[in-house]
Protein backbone atom coordinates (compact mmCIF):
# COMPACT_ATOMS: atom_id res chain seq x y z
CA UNK A 1 0.00 0.00 0.00
CA UNK A 2 2.78 2.59 0.46
CA UNK A 3 3.38 3.42 -2.96
CA UNK A 4 -0.07 4.42 -4.15
CA UNK A 5 -1.91 4.88 -0.55
CA UNK A 6 -5.70 4.89 -1.54
CA UNK A 7 -8.70 2.89 -0.60
CA UNK A 8 -9.17 2.27 -4.06
CA UNK A 9 -6.11 0.44 -4.90
CA UNK A 10 -5.98 -1.31 -2.10
CA UNK A 11 -9.32 -2.84 -3.71
CA UNK A 12 -7.66 -3.30 -6.60
CA UNK A 13 -4.51 -4.96 -5.12
CA UNK A 14 -6.40 -7.41 -2.72
CA UNK A 15 -9.55 -8.50 -5.38
CA UNK A 16 -11.98 -6.86 -3.20
CA UNK A 17 -11.10 -8.72 -0.25
CA UNK A 18 -9.65 -5.52 1.73
CA UNK A 19 -7.21 -8.05 3.96
CA UNK A 20 -3.69 -8.42 4.19
CA UNK A 21 -2.03 -5.39 3.36
CA UNK A 22 1.46 -4.15 4.10
CA UNK A 23 2.01 -0.02 5.22
CA UNK A 24 5.09 1.70 6.25
CA UNK A 25 3.39 4.43 8.45
CA UNK A 26 0.85 4.29 11.30
CA UNK A 27 -1.14 7.04 9.43
CA UNK A 28 -1.71 4.38 6.59
CA UNK A 29 -3.06 2.49 9.17
CA UNK A 30 -5.74 4.33 10.32
CA UNK A 31 -6.72 5.51 7.15
CA UNK A 32 -6.59 1.75 5.76
CA UNK A 33 -8.58 0.50 9.03
CA UNK A 34 -11.15 3.61 8.73
CA UNK A 35 -11.75 2.63 5.57
CA UNK A 36 -12.50 -1.04 6.17
CA UNK A 37 -9.49 -2.72 5.61
CA UNK A 38 -8.42 -5.40 8.19
CA UNK A 39 -5.34 -7.68 8.76
CA UNK A 40 -2.74 -4.70 8.89
CA UNK A 41 0.71 -5.20 8.88
CA UNK A 42 2.91 -2.34 9.98
CA UNK A 43 6.23 -2.80 8.79
CA UNK A 44 8.36 -0.65 10.40
CA UNK A 45 10.18 -1.41 13.88
CA UNK A 46 8.14 0.22 16.66
CA UNK A 47 9.51 2.01 19.33
CA UNK A 48 7.41 2.48 22.61
CA UNK A 49 5.72 5.83 21.83
CA UNK A 50 3.73 4.59 19.05
CA UNK A 51 2.15 1.77 20.93
CA UNK A 52 -0.96 3.59 22.10
CA UNK A 53 -2.44 4.35 18.55
CA UNK A 54 -0.77 0.75 18.06
CA UNK A 55 -2.96 -0.96 20.76
CA UNK A 56 -6.17 0.98 19.29
CA UNK A 57 -5.54 -0.39 16.14
CA UNK A 58 -4.91 -3.98 17.25
CA UNK A 59 -8.23 -3.89 19.27
CA UNK A 60 -10.37 -2.12 16.55
CA UNK A 61 -8.94 -4.57 13.90
CA UNK A 62 -9.19 -8.41 13.51
CA UNK A 63 -5.79 -8.65 12.85
CA UNK A 64 -3.45 -5.31 13.24
CA UNK A 65 0.60 -6.53 13.47
CA UNK A 66 3.67 -5.15 14.57
CA UNK A 67 7.23 -5.61 13.80
CA UNK A 68 10.54 -5.85 16.47
CA UNK A 69 14.03 -6.41 15.60
CA UNK A 70 15.41 -4.75 18.65
CA UNK A 71 14.78 -6.71 22.59
CA UNK A 72 14.44 -2.75 23.91
CA UNK A 73 11.18 -2.31 21.44
CA UNK A 74 10.31 -6.33 22.20
CA UNK A 75 10.47 -5.13 26.08
CA UNK A 76 8.32 -2.33 25.83
CA UNK A 77 6.08 -4.08 23.55
CA UNK A 78 5.38 -7.21 26.35
CA UNK A 79 5.13 -4.45 29.14
CA UNK A 80 2.18 -2.93 27.63
CA UNK A 81 -0.36 -5.37 26.38
CA UNK A 82 -3.70 -4.02 24.25
CA UNK A 83 -6.69 -3.84 26.36
CA UNK A 84 -9.76 -5.93 26.67
CA UNK A 85 -6.94 -9.09 26.84
CA UNK A 86 -6.04 -9.29 23.19
CA UNK A 87 -2.45 -9.58 22.45
CA UNK A 88 -0.20 -8.19 20.48
CA UNK A 89 0.82 -9.93 17.18
CA UNK A 90 4.62 -9.53 16.44
CA UNK A 91 6.61 -9.88 13.16
CA UNK A 92 10.39 -10.31 13.97
CA UNK A 93 11.70 -8.51 11.44
CA UNK A 94 15.05 -10.24 9.93
CA UNK A 95 17.82 -8.86 7.62
CA UNK A 96 17.92 -10.73 4.14
CA UNK A 97 21.72 -9.09 3.00
CA UNK A 98 19.78 -5.67 2.73
CA UNK A 99 21.63 -4.28 6.03
CA UNK A 100 18.79 -1.69 6.83
CA UNK A 101 16.89 -3.22 9.61
CA UNK A 102 16.41 -6.57 10.94
CA UNK A 103 18.11 -8.81 12.86
CA UNK A 104 21.01 -11.40 11.97
CA UNK A 105 19.07 -14.57 11.56
CA UNK A 106 22.61 -16.34 12.24
CA UNK A 107 22.71 -14.35 15.46
CA UNK A 108 21.34 -17.04 18.70
CA UNK A 109 20.15 -13.49 20.03
CA UNK A 110 17.40 -13.87 17.62
CA UNK A 111 16.33 -16.90 18.51
CA UNK A 112 15.93 -15.54 22.08
CA UNK A 113 13.64 -12.67 20.59
CA UNK A 114 11.27 -15.29 19.15
CA UNK A 115 11.85 -17.50 22.02
CA UNK A 116 10.65 -14.53 24.21
CA UNK A 117 7.69 -13.82 22.43
CA UNK A 118 6.39 -17.51 22.45
CA UNK A 119 6.92 -17.87 26.45
CA UNK A 120 4.42 -14.29 26.87
CA UNK A 121 1.62 -15.82 26.07
CA UNK A 122 -1.73 -13.58 26.29
CA UNK A 123 0.45 -10.54 25.83
CA UNK A 124 1.57 -11.53 22.82
CA UNK A 125 1.76 -13.83 19.87
CA UNK A 126 4.33 -14.90 17.30
CA UNK A 127 3.46 -13.78 13.92
CA UNK A 128 6.31 -15.48 11.91
CA UNK A 129 8.98 -13.40 9.93
CA UNK A 130 9.20 -10.48 7.96
CA UNK A 131 12.21 -9.21 5.41
CA UNK A 132 12.35 -7.26 3.04
CA UNK A 133 14.99 -7.56 0.31
CA UNK A 134 15.65 -3.90 -0.83
CA UNK A 135 19.18 -4.48 -2.15
CA UNK A 136 17.77 -5.66 -4.92
CA UNK A 137 17.58 -2.14 -6.26
CA UNK A 138 20.89 -1.47 -6.23
CA UNK A 139 22.33 -3.65 -9.52
CA UNK A 140 23.32 -2.25 -12.39
CA UNK A 141 24.82 -3.48 -15.75
CA UNK A 142 22.64 -4.28 -18.71
CA UNK A 143 19.11 -5.07 -19.04
CA UNK A 144 19.83 -9.29 -18.92
CA UNK A 145 22.29 -8.69 -16.65
CA UNK A 146 20.23 -6.79 -14.50
CA UNK A 147 17.19 -9.10 -14.28
CA UNK A 148 20.18 -12.21 -13.51
CA UNK A 149 21.74 -10.30 -10.49
CA UNK A 150 18.06 -9.66 -9.49
CA UNK A 151 17.10 -13.44 -9.53
CA UNK A 152 20.43 -14.12 -7.71
CA UNK A 153 19.10 -11.28 -4.94
CA UNK A 154 15.61 -13.38 -4.66
CA UNK A 155 17.41 -16.84 -4.28
CA UNK A 156 19.25 -15.09 -1.32
CA UNK A 157 16.69 -13.41 0.23
CA UNK A 158 14.10 -16.29 -0.31
CA UNK A 159 16.85 -19.05 1.47
CA UNK A 160 17.57 -16.25 4.02
CA UNK A 161 14.31 -16.07 5.51
CA UNK A 162 13.52 -20.18 5.07
CA UNK A 163 16.45 -21.13 6.89
CA UNK A 164 15.71 -19.08 9.18
CA UNK A 165 12.23 -20.28 9.79
CA UNK A 166 13.68 -24.11 9.54
CA UNK A 167 15.86 -22.98 12.75
CA UNK A 168 13.21 -21.44 14.92
CA UNK A 169 11.17 -24.86 13.95
CA UNK A 170 14.32 -26.76 14.92
CA UNK A 171 14.05 -24.94 18.34
CA UNK A 172 10.56 -25.75 19.03
CA UNK A 173 9.10 -22.07 17.85
CA UNK A 174 6.05 -21.95 15.58
CA UNK A 175 6.32 -19.55 12.39
CA UNK A 176 3.19 -18.97 11.20
CA UNK A 177 4.37 -16.90 8.44
CA UNK A 178 7.67 -16.61 6.70
CA UNK A 179 7.05 -13.59 4.30
CA UNK A 180 9.47 -11.76 1.98
CA UNK A 181 9.19 -9.71 -0.89
CA UNK A 182 10.41 -6.34 -2.84
CA UNK A 183 8.98 -5.45 -5.81
CA UNK A 184 12.22 -7.06 -8.43
CA UNK A 185 12.00 -9.89 -6.32
CA UNK A 186 8.56 -10.76 -6.74
CA UNK A 187 8.47 -9.60 -10.80
CA UNK A 188 11.85 -11.83 -10.94
CA UNK A 189 11.40 -14.78 -8.24
CA UNK A 190 13.97 -16.93 -7.80
CA UNK A 191 14.17 -19.75 -10.46
CA UNK A 192 14.53 -22.87 -7.88
CA UNK A 193 11.08 -21.82 -6.43
CA UNK A 194 10.21 -20.18 -3.20
CA UNK A 195 10.47 -23.77 -0.59
CA UNK A 196 9.82 -22.74 2.72
CA UNK A 197 8.31 -18.97 2.03
CA UNK A 198 4.51 -18.51 2.09
CA UNK A 199 3.99 -14.29 1.64
CA UNK A 200 5.34 -11.90 -0.72
CA UNK A 201 4.61 -8.12 -0.12
CA UNK A 202 5.98 -6.05 -2.89
CA UNK A 203 4.86 -2.16 -3.04
CA UNK A 204 5.79 -0.81 -6.15
CA UNK A 205 4.36 -3.57 -8.53
CA UNK A 206 0.71 -1.86 -8.61
CA UNK A 207 2.04 1.13 -10.62
CA UNK A 208 5.58 -0.09 -11.63
CA UNK A 209 7.98 3.21 -13.09
CA UNK A 210 11.13 3.71 -15.24
CA UNK A 211 13.22 2.58 -12.18
CA UNK A 212 11.66 -0.48 -12.32
CA UNK A 213 11.54 -1.27 -16.20
CA UNK A 214 15.63 -0.95 -15.61
CA UNK A 215 15.62 -3.68 -13.53
CA UNK A 216 13.53 -5.80 -15.73
CA UNK A 217 10.22 -6.09 -13.39
CA UNK A 218 8.22 -4.71 -16.36
CA UNK A 219 7.84 -3.33 -19.67
CA UNK A 220 7.35 1.08 -20.28
CA UNK A 221 3.75 -0.63 -21.02
CA UNK A 222 3.34 -1.53 -17.57
CA UNK A 223 4.06 1.40 -15.92
CA UNK A 224 0.23 2.99 -15.00
CA UNK A 225 1.01 6.48 -13.75
CA UNK A 226 2.52 9.95 -14.50
CA UNK A 227 3.13 13.18 -13.47
CA UNK A 228 1.37 15.44 -15.80
CA UNK A 229 3.29 18.96 -15.98
CA UNK A 230 2.08 22.13 -19.02
CA UNK A 231 4.98 23.65 -20.88
CA UNK A 232 5.16 27.54 -19.10
CA UNK A 233 8.60 29.05 -21.23
CA UNK A 234 10.36 28.84 -24.44
CA UNK A 235 14.51 29.91 -24.47
CA UNK A 236 15.21 29.03 -27.59
CA UNK A 237 18.77 30.23 -27.22
CA UNK A 238 19.11 28.00 -24.09
CA UNK A 239 17.75 25.34 -26.33
CA UNK A 240 15.53 24.90 -22.93
CA UNK A 241 11.55 24.45 -22.10
CA UNK A 242 10.24 25.14 -18.62
CA UNK A 243 7.76 22.76 -16.92
CA UNK A 244 5.29 23.73 -14.39
CA UNK A 245 7.01 20.37 -12.61
CA UNK A 246 9.81 20.75 -9.65
CA UNK A 247 10.98 18.35 -7.25
CA UNK A 248 7.74 19.40 -5.32
CA UNK A 249 6.08 17.57 -8.44
CA UNK A 250 8.06 14.20 -8.49
CA UNK A 251 11.05 14.39 -6.07
CA UNK A 252 14.39 14.63 -6.92
CA UNK A 253 14.96 10.57 -6.79
CA UNK A 254 16.72 9.20 -10.52
CA UNK A 255 17.99 12.79 -11.66
CA UNK A 256 21.05 10.66 -13.36
CA UNK A 257 18.34 8.67 -15.43
CA UNK A 258 16.09 12.38 -16.13
CA UNK A 259 13.72 11.78 -13.28
CA UNK A 260 11.88 9.63 -15.39
CA UNK A 261 10.45 9.55 -19.24
CA UNK A 262 8.77 12.13 -21.19
CA UNK A 263 6.28 9.58 -22.77
CA UNK A 264 5.52 9.79 -26.20
CA UNK A 265 8.94 12.37 -26.59
CA UNK A 266 11.85 10.39 -26.54
CA UNK A 267 13.59 13.90 -28.17
CA UNK A 268 13.37 16.17 -24.69
CA UNK A 269 14.73 14.52 -21.27
CA UNK A 270 14.41 16.80 -17.91
CA UNK A 271 17.64 19.09 -17.83
CA UNK A 272 16.76 19.92 -13.95
CA UNK A 273 14.34 20.89 -11.32
CA UNK A 274 13.69 23.60 -8.95
CA UNK A 275 10.86 23.82 -6.55
CA UNK A 276 7.91 24.40 -8.96
CA UNK A 277 9.51 24.25 -12.07
CA UNK A 278 11.37 22.23 -13.95
CA UNK A 279 13.82 23.03 -17.25
CA UNK A 280 13.58 20.08 -19.68
CA UNK A 281 16.40 19.69 -22.47
CA UNK A 282 17.34 17.94 -25.72
CA UNK A 283 17.70 14.36 -25.35
CA UNK A 284 20.91 14.31 -27.54
CA UNK A 285 21.49 18.15 -28.29
CA UNK A 286 19.46 18.53 -31.28
CA UNK A 287 17.76 21.90 -31.60
CA UNK A 288 14.07 21.71 -30.33
CA UNK A 289 11.04 22.54 -32.71
CA UNK A 290 9.45 25.00 -30.13
CA UNK A 291 6.83 25.08 -32.18
CA UNK A 292 5.82 21.39 -31.33
CA UNK A 293 5.57 22.68 -27.69
CA UNK A 294 2.89 25.74 -27.32
CA UNK A 295 2.97 27.33 -24.35
CA UNK A 296 -0.09 25.03 -22.07
CA UNK A 297 0.90 21.62 -23.55
CA UNK A 298 0.70 19.37 -21.37
CA UNK A 299 3.30 16.65 -20.80
CA UNK A 300 3.45 13.13 -19.02
CA UNK A 301 6.35 12.12 -17.10
CA UNK A 302 6.90 8.68 -16.30
CA UNK A 303 8.20 8.81 -13.11
CA UNK A 304 11.65 7.21 -11.94
CA UNK A 305 10.50 5.81 -8.50
CA UNK A 306 6.70 5.78 -8.69
CA UNK A 307 6.91 5.64 -4.72
CA UNK A 308 8.64 9.05 -4.24
CA UNK A 309 6.29 10.80 -7.14
CA UNK A 310 3.13 9.67 -5.93
CA UNK A 311 3.87 10.95 -2.22
CA UNK A 312 4.38 14.57 -3.79
CA UNK A 313 0.83 15.13 -4.16
CA UNK A 314 -2.98 14.23 -2.69
CA UNK A 315 -5.14 12.65 -5.20
CA UNK A 316 -4.99 10.30 -8.52
CA UNK A 317 -7.01 11.21 -11.48
CA UNK A 318 -7.69 8.11 -12.88
CA UNK A 319 -8.31 8.16 -16.67
CA UNK A 320 -10.61 6.12 -19.23
CA UNK A 321 -8.75 3.85 -22.03
CA UNK A 322 -8.48 7.10 -24.00
CA UNK A 323 -6.19 8.21 -21.61
CA UNK A 324 -7.96 11.72 -21.44
CA UNK A 325 -11.00 11.26 -19.57
CA UNK A 326 -11.19 11.34 -16.39
CA UNK A 327 -13.50 8.93 -14.75
CA UNK A 328 -12.47 9.04 -10.99
CA UNK A 329 -10.25 10.67 -8.39
CA UNK A 330 -8.32 8.73 -5.55
CA UNK A 331 -7.49 10.31 -1.99
CA UNK A 332 -4.12 9.78 -0.78
CA UNK A 333 -2.81 9.11 2.12
CA UNK A 334 -0.28 11.60 4.18
CA UNK A 335 0.81 11.69 7.27
CA UNK A 336 3.09 9.24 9.53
Amino acid sequence: MKTHKTLQGGTICTGGSKRRIVVSTLAEAQFFADGGFDDIIYAVPITADKLPLAAALTLKLQAFHITVDHPDALEAVLQRAPAMGKPWSVFLMMDCGYGRDGVDPTDPDSILMARRLTEKTGVAAFAGIYTHGGHSYDHEGTEGDIASKVRETASEEAQAAAAFGKRLREEGIDVPVVGIGSTPTCSNPPLQGLQGINEMHPGNYCYYDVMQERLGSCTEEDIAVRVVTRVIGHYPKKNLLLVDMGWTACSKQGEACGFGRIEGHPELTVAGLKQEAGLLKSTHGQQLDFAKYPLGTQLRLEPYHSCAHTKQHDRIHVLADDQNTVIDTWAICHGW
